[in-house]
């Protein structure tokens, strides 16, 4: 680390850049007085204020780019980026409320949770698992997977004939992420293989503190008879449940 003071190290500064700059004194209201080298006939400014200005610039586009990054991995539906569920009823305000405590909680504390979305099609699940998603990401830098509960299971089965890959690995990376949405959970071809890949991706999840976000057409009571009792008892603990006991939109149905 260079000692010299601050003049000598402006003077040569100065001397390098010729007549186009200057060492100024000058005094912040928030840092007090300091030298700042500026463009000759150009005002003072605060180098400390500079610093934090440059910090904070540098730590908003590293966000960006976090969220970018997030967004990317996170295998949103298109259709469903940017779109936010509109809640006119009572019965629609109740379920945004759950889902609002599901994402206070998960960020208040690392704990298992489990958001649990029920309902006949077409009545908004994916779209608000979506919204919350991208608060999740953007505003908290979570990371979060969303995917169908079947398309899960082929990706990790996928790696069964696929060089490099490993059904361990798969089902590893489906355990990493902070949250993870499975759509349709209820809609898993009933095999063997398919039943403990999803008991054990769950399960690990469960072990590690990684909520899940489960959407089905079932109402949670139900769930048993696709997910298998192992899943099913640990979608009960730190349930939050959101019914969404309305008419399909696609089809006409009014709020």
């Amino acid at each position: 680390m260079n000692d010299a003071p601050v003049e000598s190290v402006g003077a040569g500064l100065i001397a390098s850049f010729g007549s186009r700059m200057t060492l100024a004194d000058g005094e912040c209201t928030t840092h007090g007085a300091s030298k700042a080298l500026v463009r000759t006939g150009s005002p003072w400014h605060c180098p400390t204020c500079f610093e934090v200005k440059l910090k904070a610039d540098t730590e908003r586009i590293a966000n960006y780019d976090r969220a970018a990054w997030l967004m990317k991995v996170a295998t949103l539906p298109d259709r469903y980026i940017d779109q936010r569920f509109t809640a006119t009823t009572d019965d629609q305000r109740a379920v945004l409320l759950s889902a609002k405590l599901f994402r206070d909680f998960i960020l208040k504390e690392r704990a298992w949770a489990a958001l649990i979305m029920t309902g006949i099609t077409g009545t908004g699940k994916t779209l608000l698992a979506c919204q919350l998603a991208q608060t999740l990401m953007t505003k908290a830098s979570r990371s979060v997977r969303y995917i169908t509960a079947q398309g899960m299971i082929s990706e990790v089965q996928a790696s069964y004939r696929t060089d490099g890959k490993t059904e361990e690995g798969e089902i590893l990376r489906f355990a990493q992420y902070d949250v993870l949405i499975l759509d349709e959970i209820d809609a898993i071809r009933a095999t063997e293989n398919a039943n403990l890949l999803l008991t054990e991706i769950i399960n690990r999840r469960y072990n590690e503190n990684k909520p899940v976000i489960a959407i089905s057409n079932q109402p949670l009571a139900h769930l048993a008879k696709y997910v298998g009792e192992r899943v099913h008892s640990r979608l009960h603990e730190n349930a939050f449940t959101c019914d969404f006991n309305w008419g399909d939109f696609r089809k006409g149905a009014q709020p």
